[in-house]
């Protein structure tokens, strides 16, 4: 408790007010074990304070676990204008996500795109391969307090690595996240705050506790570690799925981490019973994609079911105000189906929440 508090005023001397309200009002509504908040939420002020938006879809890369590898459908990128089109309809963001399915830095107004963001004092938090974080871009970073990065790297050896994430090299985003640890700590910078990521399955489930030492190596120590299992067991990946985690491996991790004084995240979708949609809060972050369809939040991403999410999606931002999408009877049909205990249509494939 006493450190949370040195954190928040650490917040409100180097950030201001506003910023430190940001983040609060997030960890306070979104990060709870407690969802009648969200609906507190919900009900003292109904618009979305957090939103995911997709500025990209381009992608170098082949991963072995990504839907990306398997699509057909064609790359693009946000640009600017219609990415401020849509933040503007949000005055009130406090949050916001800003990772698709796609490499971020092939767009080419993803910069300014960061500044935009920044400028309004709301909490950014993006998930990158940092392939193409390289000095330049590490730097940018650093000078714009980034709020979260948050490194997705399968693997602590080059040897896994490289066979999963195909076009990738893990030398190149070993030294690239290097890179900007070194740019902060030359410039005594406390942001980015880096988490890191790793995906598991059975081409890297056995590396999860030197995982845990890769990224101590990597940062001192001053890190959180998300372990997730792919999110979805669609047709490509049926092979790489991993049903359990052995509980050794776990254990193993967990005790590493302790050592070292890290912390561990080990994702809802690990649970072998999927909790009730009624303790979803997902719901108050919508997810908006690159083309501008405005699905229920992220979870069904990564399924290899673009068309199907596309279909049952309540709008298109590029077609109609997001204030009205959200009050059509079909998205407020989709929020009480929720309440219920029931799963929306929308929410059939997800990998964290079921019920009847």
């Amino acid at each position: 408790m006493i450190k949370k508090l040195g954190y928040l005023l650490f917040l409100l001397r180097t950030k201001g007010v506003a910023y430190t309200f940001n983040y609060i009002h997030f960890k306070l509504f979104y990060y709870t074990e407690k969802p009648f908040l969200s609906r507190l939420l919900h009900w003292l002020d109904p618009y979305p304070p957090y939103v995911e938006i997709e500025t990209t879809t381009a992608c170098n890369l082949k991963c072995l676990i990504c839907e990306h590898t398997y699509w057909k459908e064609k790359s693009l990128n946000m640009s600017f204008e219609q990415f401020k089109k849509i933040l503007d309809q949000f005055p009130g963001l406090k949050w916001i996500g800003l990772t698709g399915i796609g490499e971020s830095f092939l767009n080419k107004d993803f910069m300014k795109i960061l500044e935009l963001v920044k400028s309004r004092n709301i909490y950014i938090e993006m998930f990158d391969t940092f392939y193409f974080v390289d000095e330049k871009n590490a730097e940018k970073l650093v000078d714009l307090e980034v709020d979260k990065i948050i490194p997705s790297i399968d693997g602590a050896t080059a040897e896994t690595y490289n066979k999963i994430r195909v076009g990738s090299d893990f030398d190149k985003i070993t030294k690239n996240v290097k890179a900007l640890i070194d740019h902060k700590k030359r410039k005594k910078a406390h942001f980015p705050e880096l988490d890191f990521h790793f995906i598991i399955n059975k081409l890297n489930v056995h590396e999860i506790s030197q995982y845990v030492d890769y990224v101590h190596d990597l940062t001192g120590g001053a890190a959180q570690i998300y372990f997730t299992r792919l999110l979805h067991n669609f047709p490509e990946v049926q092979d790489l799925y991993c049903d359990q985690i052995p509980q050794e491996l776990v254990d193993e991790a967990n005790s590493k981490a302790a050592k070292y004084g890290m912390r561990i995240k080990w994702n809802i979708n690990l649970r072998t019973e999927k909790p009730s949609t009624s303790l979803c809060t997902a719901w108050v972050m919508p997810f908006i994609f690159v083309t501008g369809e405005v699905i229920c939040c992220c979870a069904t991403n990564e399924g290899n079911a673009r068309d199907l999410q596309k279909k049952y999606s309540f709008g298109n931002v590029f077609e109609k105000p997001f204030k009205e999408i959200w009050s059509l009877s079909r998205y407020r049909n989709f929020r009480k189906a929720l309440y219920r205990h029931q799963v929306p249509i929308q929410c059939r494939n997800c990998c964290n929440y079921g019920g009847k």
